[in-house]
């Protein structure tokens, strides 16, 4: 599987292939593109893997920002290929039949030969029979979407009537669904998210288990409590393997402690390394 890291900033990806020459997979929203596409697409493109493009439409269900069909046909008309996949502009998650006639507006008008965008299904009541319509119109590749609560039976029922299409997770990284289901792709702002905390993600290779490191740089409790994105919280001053981590660090960024408690920039590459990390274990389980 490949896990996408959900950037809003290019730089990230210089930061991470100085840092460590590991090329990652990430994905940015169209809107959050202004100022960026020069870079990914050419200038810092041979520094990563996959680069994915989000139509925005979270933002534009959130009233965010206001993106037309028309205006991302016509981008991704002109600009799609430089991508290597892109998303529907999904717009209103609680209407398919709008999110439908998006996608095969946007397909409508592709030049051709260009790859159709990948459709996302957000029915709360019938994921199945959403996801099934797309399926029999032939596509090969479809996201759940972020909203979607309760995906375990609608992975057992995707693997089997279509144990060969690919599913892309949009904004979830539920390790026990990664684990159980392994889906073909998955994305997350869940580095930058945990940066914002305070919090680093690390994996202990020994043990193979993850570990969210509060930095201190708040006045909160670390205390080993369950976080949402599963794992537990612990202070780094009292982290039992605090030593191994240290080492970690500095092996592998040239980082001291204290170098990510003043630097945003360190903590990011720090979480999205673990991203890459993250997804080696998952595909190192096998089948």
């Amino acid at each position: 599987m490949k896990i996408l890291n959900s950037i809003g900033n290019a730089e990230i990806v210089r930061l991470v292939y100085e840092k460590t020459g590991a090329k990652l997979n990430y994905m940015i929203s169209y809107h959050y593109l202004k100022g960026q596409v020069h870079k990914l697409t050419k200038e810092y493109r041979h520094m990563f893997d996959l680069l994915y493009l989000d139509s925005g439409a979270y933002s534009v269900f959130k009233g965010i920002s206001k993106i037309s069909v028309s205006e991302f046909s016509l981008y991704i008309n002109r600009y799609g290929d430089l991508f290597d996949e892109v998303f529907n502009l999904d717009e209103d998650f609680s209407d398919p039949e709008l999110n439908l006639r998006n996608q095969l507006y946007l397909v409508k008008n592709l030049p051709p030969g260009r790859k159709k965008p990948i459709p996302v299904i957000h029915d709360p009541y019938d994921p199945f029979g959403e996801l099934k319509a797309y399926a029999e119109l032939g596509y090969d590749y479809i996201a759940i979407g972020s909203t979607m609560k309760s995906k375990d039976n609608l992975f057992k029922q995707i693997k089997a009537e279509y144990p060969d299409l690919k599913i892309h997770l949009f904004g979830d990284l539920n390790r026990k669904t990664l684990v159980t289901h392994k889906p073909y792709s998955a994305d997350s702002s869940s580095f930058a998210q945990a940066a914002a905390r305070g919090t680093i993600l690390y994996w202990h290779q020994v043990e193979q288990k993850e570990y969210q490191l509060d930095l201190g740089e708040r006045d909160k409790k670390a205390d080993g409590k369950p976080e949402k994105e599963g794992g537990k919280v612990f202070q780094l001053k009292n982290f039992k393997y605090r030593k191994e981590f240290e080492e970690f660090l500095f092996q592998t960024f040239q980082y001291k402690s204290r170098d990510l408690i003043v630097s945003a920039d360190a903590k990011w590459v720090v979480n999205c390394y673990f991203m890459k990390q993250l997804e080696d274990y998952v595909n190192s389980l096998g089948t």
